[in-house]
């Protein structure tokens, strides 16, 4: 686990690296799903990275001058008759005392303490636009902090997007980072594993599923990191198909692409694999192809490359590997510079990892990697129905995907323990039956 010295030299990196001002960070809002019933609750992921506080209503103001750094966290109080009915809070002596805060406070607070905070500050570090009611708190609380100050010519005067500057530090993993994640994608894993061993003709979408899930929550995921995706046949060329409500048939491949969240942290891991046990002769063309791309990607990792050259190269190989079997004609060159490859491959070839499931999108693609880094290899190739595709290959969807982390000399794949290599799948699908 994340102690809490950690998130406290993560919070002196990230204030240092800002400079001097106060960085305000809120809490995701809770969500209705429908009445009075609330979906399960996710913490901001920048929250999350720099304090660890699980619970909503809560905005972390860091302060910077000169050498002194302090840590405020307003937050919901301890209400009985709410934790009767919902489960306790920490509440504020628990954000002080679980959390290092140096001074927290009950968030309706927030509201009279913003401003005598800010008008210490000319900087104020703020992701504007992310949330509706804290936008206007701030902007209140800038408003009244300039007012306080006129007299000097102090106070806050500018507003800096944080995001670029909290998300370079959440690109590399720590120690402690790597193992919560090796131990949601071995979670991940092995629900992989299960669900090949159950899978047979007759079978549905949502047994899979069920069977995904409860393996994670069996483990200890709190939850899945997003949408289970669980695609028989021609539902595979749905790059995010999530009913999941279909019955899978003999002759069909399935894809699965599953990951669960275990302690704030993320796992990413799609294979496809025949319902029936055996690819047919047009399956293995395609999966032989997706799966030689894959590995070719994963090879060229080491510290220095960078993602967008290995969409590049996955876009070539996959280009030509079209060609071959016919589903693409013409220069391959002229075929990549008018993005056909497009009709069948429409997604970038990985996105990178952590606390979210897509992390850290202020980060490029072409941001060269440096041990710690950590991200999907996920090439695909979805084949349509379509009357001027040949018969044999119509709906096929496949797709292979792994969590890789860049080491001092090169990558770890994180999600070894599932198998993806045809003969090791074909041993293995079917070979058990359903609880």
């Amino acid at each position: 686990m994340i102690t809490s010295s950690e998130y406290r030299d993560r919070r002196i990196r990230v204030i240092s690296d800002l400079g001097e001002g106060a960085l305000i960070l809120p809490s995701n809002p809770e969500s209705t799903m429908s009445n009075d019933v609330d979906y399960k609750y996710r913490q901001h992921s920048d929250l999350l990275y720099l304090s660890g506080y699980p619970e909503p209503g809560t905005t972390a103001v860091i302060e910077k001058s000169g050498e002194e750094i302090v840590f405020h966290l307003f937050v919901l109080p301890r209400d009985p008759l709410y934790e009767t009915w919902n489960g306790r809070r920490y509440g504020v002596e628990g954000a002080k005392q679980h959390f290092n805060a140096d001074f927290s406070h009950i968030n309706t607070e927030l509201n009279d303490l913003l401003p005598k905070i800010l008008k210490k500050h000319e900087t104020v570090f703020y992701p504007q636009g992310e949330n509706a009611d804290t936008d206007e708190i701030v902007n209140q609380s800038i408003r009244k902090a300039r007012k306080m100050t006129d007299k000097t010519g102090k106070g806050p005067y500018r507003v800096v997007n944080p995001h670029p500057t909290i998300h370079k530090y959440r690109a590399t993993k720590s120690e402690a980072e790597i193992q919560l994640l090796r131990k949601s994608i071995r979670i991940s894993a092995d629900a992989h594993t299960r669900a090949m061993k159950v899978t047979k003709p007759g079978i549905s979408e949502y047994q899979i599923e069920a069977i995904i899930n409860y393996e994670f929550r069996k483990s200890g995921a709190l939850r899945p990191a997003y949408e289970t995706i669980v695609a028989g046949g021609i539902n595979g060329t749905i790059l995010h198909y999530t009913e999941n409500k279909n019955d899978l048939e003999k002759g069909e491949l399935i894809l699965v692409d599953a990951g669960a969240e275990y302690a704030n942290y993320s796992a990413d891991i799609t294979r496809t694999w025949p319902v029936g046990g055996k690819y047919s002769k047009e399956q293995k063309n395609i999966y032989s192809l997706v799966l030689d791309v894959q590995k070719r990607c994963i090879e060229k990792v080491r510290p220095g490359e960078n993602l967008k050259d290995l969409n590049d190269l996955a876009v070539k190989l996959i280009t030509k590997g079209l060609i071959d079997l016919g589903l693409l004609q013409g220069d391959l060159e002229t075929l990549i510079k008018e993005d056909k490859h497009r009709r069948f491959f429409m997604h970038k070839v990985g996105h990178w990892l952590g606390i979210d499931v897509h992390d850290v999108s202020d980060i490029d693609r072409g941001e060269k990697f440096k041990p710690g880094f950590c991200f999907t290899i996920e090439p695909g190739i979805y084949i349509p129905d379509e009357e001027d595709v040949p018969k044999t290959y119509r709906g096929i969807a496949v797709r292979i995907e792994d969590d890789i982390l860049v080491t001092e000399t090169g990558y770890e794949v994180l999600s070894i323990g599932v198998v993806k290599e045809i003969e090791d799948i074909e041993a293995i699908v079917g070979i058990e039956n359903l609880p």
